[in-house]
């Protein structure tokens, strides 16, 4: 009933304010400092010659138009504020929200208003450019008679963000979309995703919650519009490190990480999305103002603004959902086959149309908007595959996850350096060096808290000028949740790490601490793998990862090019052995000091076979049935 009548009332607003178009219009001017109506808005935007006099043809459109865009009942001020009572264009923009633009150096929002020369013509209309859906949306320049990527720009986002910090601002959420959903952004802001909730407890390498690959939280939000930063944070860092940041480098940083954490406009505004459908169910008009009901696949890789959120996430980890242009270029192997058919082959879920929130969908116990289940339970996947999931709780197979077979490659980060760099434009000794592309590989089948199998691609990382004393061998595969560290989170996680060694520099990165990082894969589900792939070396898992380094003018490890390592799960233990450069007999000079390093002890091996003669059976069976197109259930 209560929706109901918000319908109803919206909808007489809108019909109001379209008959008060219509009866003004005749009244309206072409003056370019006027609009002389009672909605400046409507008589103005909806003029397409007023819009041409004033230089901004791009912003001409009706209130029908827009409607129809967004399946929703909502005037203009009611999400972009301003004051449309004021009949000059200064005043009725006053407060106004819109577009913001990311500039590479220092990670500074700034309006799209406030931009001048290229710049703003680059980003005077928002529309899809270029064949790369990861930045459609990004401003273009002219180069050589080309349109090409703004270089000096890093990214879009929308106006629910606050420019200083590029954090959601809570505040512009309950003024404008919490009109409508009022009880959706109040629980939002208690949710994982709005809250960053995991995330900022990264604060130092020895945190609670232990190392993280994408970086450190390096400056504190304040609230209610998370206008400012705290320097609480950058207080905490520099207590355990040898090379101490500053405000600047902190707030910088901290900006970068803010750019991948979500509002509410991040995952339901989805400008030109032709298959939106609005709350009633109808298809949207693609256009400037489309809006999606669920959120499409692409909204969670960042709508096309840059790669940012679950983008940077999945070349990170190296499996992919939507893969092509989304994967991370993978290392030709030397026989030129698994490189190929990694890219090219996407999730079978995404290939199907599955979002998604389809499978992470919300956290029932908080009931709150954008907590998502991390990982669903394999009830999830019984609704779909009913048969395969009942043979296999019966099989010699149900302590292995389903993607445990049915994710073949993961490619990504080959290395993971935190050394001194130039990061944003800005000296740093907190700069990221992740430049490096990984083969198509199998993942490392490994035992969660629970006996189960998952699989995982682990990626040897270094933090350089840690105090020598902070550091504390883990000893064992650290789970990031209780009872193995101390981390607060609504959900359980399957991710790991290991601290495993130490070792002194000699250079400005000073004492360096060694550790793995250990990401469960589970988005690039296709064909099982094979069953030689896990069971055909004696229960030895050995990877063999080739690495290639992607240009960076400001990579720390300058003699760190092309090469290889293995990565060994046995049971002596999880190692990285075997690393050389390109000759394939030598290891570069920076990784060196790294042999053994990267070791830690425990039982990663795989159980053997107790039926030999009937493993020999079911071997022959799955490969009749793969080589034939049928499906394949486990029958032992």
């Amino acid at each position: 009933m209560k929706k109901y009548l918000l319908t109803m009332f919206f909808g007489t607003l809108i019909a109001l304010t379209l008959a008060g178009n219509a009866k003004t219009g005749a009244q309206t001017t072409n003056t370019a400092d006027s609009c002389p109506s009672a909605n400046s808005c409507i008589s103005c935007h909806s003029d397409a010659q007023k819009m041409k006099g004033l230089g901004h043809p791009e912003f001409a459109m009706t209130l029908k138009e827009v409607a129809r865009q967004t399946g929703m009942p909502a005037s203009c001020e009611m999400c972009h504020l301003g004051n449309p009572a004021d009949g000059t264009v200064a005043g009725a923009h006053k407060g106004v929200l819109g577009l913001l633009v990311v500039f590479k150096k220092g990670q500074t929002a700034v309006p799209r208003g406030s931009l001048a020369g290229e710049d703003r013509q680059a980003i005077k209309s928002l529309r899809p450019q270029g064949p790369f859906a990861g930045t459609a949306l990004f401003p273009r320049i002219k180069k050589d008679g080309k349109l090409v990527p703004d270089p000096k720009i890093a990214g879009l986002q929308w106006h629910d963000k606050n420019p200083g910090t590029i954090a959601f601002n809570p505040g512009i959420a309950q003024r404008t979309c919490g009109l409508c959903h009022p009880a959706e952004v109040k629980s939002y802001m208690h949710s994982t995703m709005e809250q960053t909730a995991n995330m900022r407890q990264y604060v130092t390498w020895f945190s609670p919650p232990g190392p993280q690959s994408c970086g450190l939280w390096t400056a504190g939000k304040t609230k209610p519009g998370n206008e400012h930063f705290t320097a609480r944070n950058m207080g905490e860092y520099n207590a355990v490190s040898t090379a101490p940041i500053n405000r600047l480098q902190a707030f910088t940083n901290q900006r970068n990480c803010n750019t991948c954490h979500a509002g509410c406009l991040d995952c339901h505004y989805t400008p030109f999305n032709s298959k939106a459908v609005s709350v009633n169910g109808k298809p949207n008009t693609a256009g400037l103002h489309t809006f999606s009901f669920t959120p499409p696949v692409l909204s969670c890789m960042g709508g096309g603004r840059s790669l940012m959120c679950h983008a940077t996430l999945e070349r990170r980890r190296g499996d992919g959902f939507m893969k092509g242009v989304f994967a991370r270029k993978a290392v030709a192997d030397p026989d030129n086959r698994n490189s190929q058919k990694y890219i090219n082959t996407p999730d079978a879920h995404y290939a199907a149309g599955i979002t998604c929130v389809d499978c992470h969908s919300q956290n029932h116990k908080t009931q709150n908007m954008g907590d998502l289940i991390r990982d669903p339970e394999p009830s999830r996947c019984a609704g779909c595959h009913k048969r395969e999931a009942a043979a296999h709780g019966r099989g010699v197979h149900k302590n292995l996850s389903c993607e445990a077979c049915h994710t073949s490659l993961v490619a990504g980060y080959a290395f993971n350096f935190w050394a001194p760099g130039i990061r944003f434009g800005i000296k740093t000794p907190l700069d990221r060096h992740q430049f490096y592309n990984a083969n198509a590989m199998p993942p490392v089948l490994i035992r969660n808290k629970a006996g189960r199998w998952n699989p995982y691609h682990i990626v040897p990382h270094i933090s350089s000028n840690v105090k020598k004393e902070e550091v504390r061998f883990s000893g064992r595969l650290l789970f990031r949740g209780r009872p193995d560290v101390n981390m607060e989170r609504h959900y359980p996680s399957n991710d790991a790490f290991a601290v495993t060694g130490v070792y002194e520099s000699g250079g400005d990165g000073g004492t360096v601490m060694a550790w793995l990082n250990v990401d469960k894969v589970a988005h690039a589900i296709t064909k099982a793998r094979s069953c030689g792939s896990c069971h055909g070396a004696g229960g030895t898992q050995k990877v063999t990862v080739d690495y290639e380094w992607m240009s960076y003018p400001d990579a720390a490890y300058k003699d760190v090019l092309d090469g290889h390592y293995t990565i060994v799960a046995d049971r002596k233990g999880l190692r990285i052995e075997d690393i050389t450069g390109a000759d394939g007999k030598t290891a570069p000079a920076g990784l060196r000091p790294l042999a053994g390093k990267w070791d830690l002890p425990g039982d990663f091996s795989i159980p053997g076979i107790k039926d030999k003669k009937e493993y020999a059976k079911e071997k022959r069976r799955y490969e009749r049935i793969l080589k034939t197109g049928g499906k394949y259930h486990t029958a032992f």
